[in-house]
């Protein structure tokens, strides 16, 4: 695709109001879409809470430098031109002009694209902002995933040259925004929807997941319903959904419970396990315990281990202490090649 690069009026380039980056956050002004909206959009667009720091700290680089040294791509369309990628750098650009900052900042360096096609467009969104160096909302890149396979039908390869990844974690991806949007948005209104709820319906995607929620006489709109309630709230508990609904006393504590009742699921699930395994003798405990059962406790030692027993384990401040860490260094190694080895 043919680039020229030309120093371009900021006033004569419109912000792409197709970026991927902000595209969910501008989806609630409809008609009444405006530059200042989209620019807002912009100063918040990193997940997280300095994504307005980071703003100002770019702004105040730009402004040190003089302006950018990476030209911002744009195209021609009708008596306009539309940035496709570099829509923060022009926003800074606008907002130094109209504080009225000393410096050239009325145009601004670009590369035109030269009839570029509609997936000429889109494969720069993605290089650009899917697999760019800023992170961005996982629930947004999910959303740009569903439009490229489902409105600009581009194959499972096609994405996968594009962005990476396999098929199986960009088939998650969509359906997870799917499984989100039916099941968890639909009944709520746009100032309740949550989108740092989505690696919960991630995590739904596993077909041991979806299994125990039909097999204990349940749907993916109950799921959304644990959601929305915050019965499920550190969404890495969606993994223990089998355990704690195959367990009749640890389900209806969940079920039936309020705000995080799956942590009380849980507890009740591993309790009844362990019982339910637990031999007579010490001996015979750690030779004939499941593997499952073994980790649970290993798991339990770790969460409960106090700080100082850590930094005397760190410090070496005691005997046994570098052969402790050795035996944890081998067992990271070979869980780490079991679970590559049994992953989905």
């Amino acid at each position: 695709m043919e680039t020229i690069h030309r120093l371009i009026p900021t006033e004569k380039i419109a912000f792409d109001r197709e970026n991927p980056r902000i595209k969910v956050a501008l989806q609630k002004y409809g008609d009444d879409l405006n530059d200042q909206r989209i620019r807002f959009a912009l100063q918040n667009a990193t997940e997280g809470s300095s994504s307005v720091s980071s703003y100002r700290a770019l702004k105040d680089s730009i402004r040190a430098a003089g302006g950018i040294s990476n030209p911002i791509r744009v195209y021609r369309e009708k008596d306009q031109y539309v940035c496709v990628d570099g829509n923060t750098r022009l926003a800074i650009y606008k907002d130094l002009h109209g504080e009225m900052a000393s410096g050239g900042w009325t145009k601004i360096q670009c590369l035109e694209l030269i009839k570029p096609s509609q997936p000429d467009i889109e494969t720069i969104r993605v290089t650009a902002h899917l697999v760019g160096a800023r992170e961005w909302p996982a629930y947004e890149k999910a959303r740009y995933l569903h439009h490229l396979r489902n409105e600009q039908f581009l194959g499972y390869d096609q994405l996968i040259e594009l962005c990476g990844g396999n098929k199986t974690t960009i088939t998650r991806q969509i359906d997870a925004f799917h499984d989100m949007n039916k099941h968890y948005r639909d009944v709520n209104n746009d100032d309740a929807f949550r989108v740092d709820r989505f690696s919960g319906f991630v995590e739904l995607q596993k077909p041991s997941i979806k299994e125990s929620i039909f097999s204990a006489g349940f749907d993916l709109s109950d799921f959304g319903q644990w959601i929305r309630d915050g019965q499920i709230f550190r969404l890495a508990d969606v993994r223990k959904l089998p355990v704690v609904l195959n367990d009749d006393q640890a389900k209806e504590a969940f079920v039936n419970g309020g705000p995080r009742s799956i942590e009380e699921g849980i507890r009740i699930a591993e309790e009844n396990r362990l019982s339910a395994n637990r031999p007579t003798t010490k001996e015979t405990t750690l030779a004939e315990a499941d593997m499952a059962t073994l980790a649970e406790v290993l798991l339990n030692q770790i969460k409960n281990l106090p700080f100082q027993d850590i930094v005397n384990l760190r410090d070496r401040k005691y005997e046994s202490a570098q052969q402790e860490v050795d035996v944890l260094t081998d067992l990271a190694e070979n869980l780490g090649e079991l679970l590559r080895n049994v992953s989905e």
